[in-house]
C-alpha cells in the first residue's frame, strides 16, 4: 500500500483573520489611550495636531497589517505571487478588520463606556443647534445610533482596505516566470 503525500493549498485566511484580530484588539487599547490623554476624535472643535494623530495611530497600523499579510503570504509561496493574490489576501485582512472594528466599537460604546456614548449622542445634540427636526431626529436614532457607528466603521476600513490592498498588490506582484 502507497501512502499519497497531499499538499494542502496555502491560504492567507489564518493570517489575515490573526492580523486583523490583533488590530482590532491595538484599536480598542488606543481608544483608551486617547481617552487618558483627552484627545477626543468626536469633538468637532478638537485641533486639528490631534486629528491628526488620532488618524496616524489609527490607520497607519491597518495599512502595514494589510502590507504585513500580504508580503508573508508571497514568501509562503516562494517569493511569487499574482496581483489577484496579493489584492484578495490584503482585501481578507481589510473584511475581517472591518468586522472586528464594528463589534469593537459598538461593545466599547454599549458596554465598557457608556457615558463615551452619551457623549456622542449630546455632541449630536450640539449639532442640531435648535432646529427641532434635527433633535427629534437624533432622539429617534439614539437606541440605534452604535449601529451606525459600526456599521460606519466597517464599511470605511473594508474600503480603505481594498484601496491599500490594490496599491499593495500592485507593488508587490511577483508573477512566476513562463518557462
Amino acid at each position: 500500500m502507497q501512502e499519497k503525500n497531499v499538499e494542502t493549498a496555502k491560504t492567507p485566511n489564518a493570517l489575515a483573520f490573526k492580523s486583523a484580530l490583533a488590530y482590532a484588539i491595538y484599536f480598542l487599547i488606543l481608544i483608551y489611550i486617547f481617552k487618558a490623554a483627552g484627545i477626543d476624535q468626536n469633538n468637532p472643535d478638537s485641533s486639528v495636531a490631534n486629528k491628526l494623530v488620532y488618524s496616524v495611530a489609527s490607520y497607519l497600523p491597518f495599512i502595514l497589517a494589510i502590507i504585513y499579510v500580504q508580503t508573508n503570504y508571497k514568501k509562503e509561496l516562494g517569493n511569487y505571487i499574482s496581483f489577484k493574490t496579493a489584492f484578495s489576501a490584503g482585501f481578507k485582512v481589510a473584511a475581517y478588520a472591518g468586522l472586528f472594528i464594528a463589534v469593537v466599537l459598538m461593545f466599547y460604546y454599549k458596554v465598557l463606556d457608556p457615558a463615551a456614548y452619551e457623549r456622542l449622542i449630546e455632541s449630536a445634540r450640539t449639532a442640531a443647534g435648535g432646529d427641532t427636526e434635527k433633535l427629534r431626529g437624533v432622539e429617534m436614532m439614539k437606541s440605534y445610533m452604535v449601529f451606525f457607528i459600526g456599521f460606519g466603521a466597517a464599511i470605511t476600513y473594508t474600503i480603505m482596505g481594498l484601496i491599500t490592498s490594490l496599491i499593495g498588490a500592485v507593488i508587490i506582484k511577483n508573477e512566476v516566470p513562463v518557462r
